[in-house]
């Protein structure tokens, strides 16, 4: 792996690259009536063993269902198909009805369409038409965008919405060579074990190499952008972990099996309940990874993604001017958004604007 300060080097490169790009169209954004939702990294396949999003479809499009309903904008911040491992055609059609949905959006004028690393044929205008033509005519998918906020016709701050994997070695400077090796033999063991691979997720020391190094970008940037950004599979929403209620402190846990080992009479059941609640503690700890990065100020948020194994979505939401992370289904298994995290845009732009480098 990269020397963390090298590849925070690449990495700001790569934003900066693209930030100060001319082709990155800059619009205005009015808090008082923005409704906007963001989803990224689907993977779509074509619903086989080696199609990361399939067990999502049911989360993904009721989320749609409801976000085209109630007025909302749709953003699909890139990864959305899998070309790494499957031709285009096979995958628009083996999801049909899912772009369908979204179309519905760019009818309606309410759609916009980020490239990433593992669709990003998307970048070339005549691939769009050829291929994503027929479901959405006219559209424009973009690499980037920095989107103006005012509020009550003062500007209060940028926000700055990219996929995430600009400046990696192995996603953008030699993306062609990681597409053959994933299409060519990634791909056919996936098949066969009919196995779920949510790269970069699932390596926790390099995605939090990249968010801290996203997060870096953001802080240090002249422009004070809060940048919004996928690509890592791991939601990120300011300092908070929005995993769910906080687990119980492990050392606690550990000191009440030394007393209970101690006790006498034992309580053989205590103490098998305690140890078994230390080592499930232990193991979610690194299964996890890192702890998460001290997002301070708060310009660094992540949608997660939509290719989770066990079904779930995660994405973002802006409305009633407020920033949300939200995950599809709920804690019963309805098909309703649950708020995992909620902070007042203004709140975040201004902290952003007012903390010293």
């Amino acid at each position: 792996m990269a020397r963390p300060d090298r590849y925070a080097d690449d990495i700001a490169a790569g934003l900066d690259r693209v930030f100060g790009d001319p082709a990155t169209e800059e619009l205005p954004l009015d808090l008082g009536t923005a409704r906007m939702v963001i989803f990224s990294d689907h993977h779509k396949g074509t619903r086989d063993g080696a199609d990361d999003f399939l067990r999502c479809e049911r989360a993904y499009a009721a989320a749609l269902g409801h976000y085209l309903e109630a007025g909302h904008r749709l953003v699909v911040l890139g990864d959305a198909e899998e070309l790494w491992e499957n031709r285009p055609d096979g995958v628009l059609g083996a999801y049909a009805h899912v772009l369908r949905l979204e179309a519905d959006f760019h009818r309606a004028g309410r759609y916009d369409r980020f490239w990433g690393n593992h669709d990003d044929e998307w970048r070339y205008a005549r691939e769009v038409r050829r291929r994503l033509g027929r479901f959405f005519p006219g559209l424009r998918v973009r690499e980037a965008l920095r989107l103006r906020v005012t509020d009550g016709g003062s500007t209060v701050g940028l926000l700055f919405l990219v996929h995430g994997h600009q400046g990696t070695l192995e996603s953008d400077r030699f993306a062609w060579l990681s597409r053959l090796v994933v299409r060519h033999a990634w791909r056919n063991l996936q098949r066969r074990l009919n196995m779920s691979l949510n790269t970069p997720a699932r390596d926790h020391a390099l995605r939090a190499l990249h968010d801290t190094a996203m997060f870096a970008w953001a802080r240090d940037h002249s422009a004070r952008p809060v940048l919004i950004a996928g690509h890592t599979h791991h939601p990120v929403f300011g300092t908070s972990r929005p995993d769910g209620p906080p687990a119980r402190n492990l050392a606690q846990v550990e000191s009440e099996l030394a007393d209970a080992g101690r006790a006498r009479p034992l309580d053989p059941q205590r103490l098998a309940a305690l140890h078994a609640e230390l080592e499930w503690g232990l193991a979610e700890q690194r299964r996890e990874g890192p702890p998460p990065i001290p997002v301070v100020p708060p310009c660094y948020f992540n949608t997660g993604c939509c290719c989770f194994g066990d079904g779930d979505v995660t994405g973002l939401e802006i409305a009633d001017g407020a920033i949300r992370l939200v995950r599809w289904p709920d804690d019963d298994e309805r098909p309703r958004p649950k708020v995992l995290a909620e902070a007042d845009l203004r709140d975040v732009l201004a902290r952003v604007a007012t903390t010293p480098h």
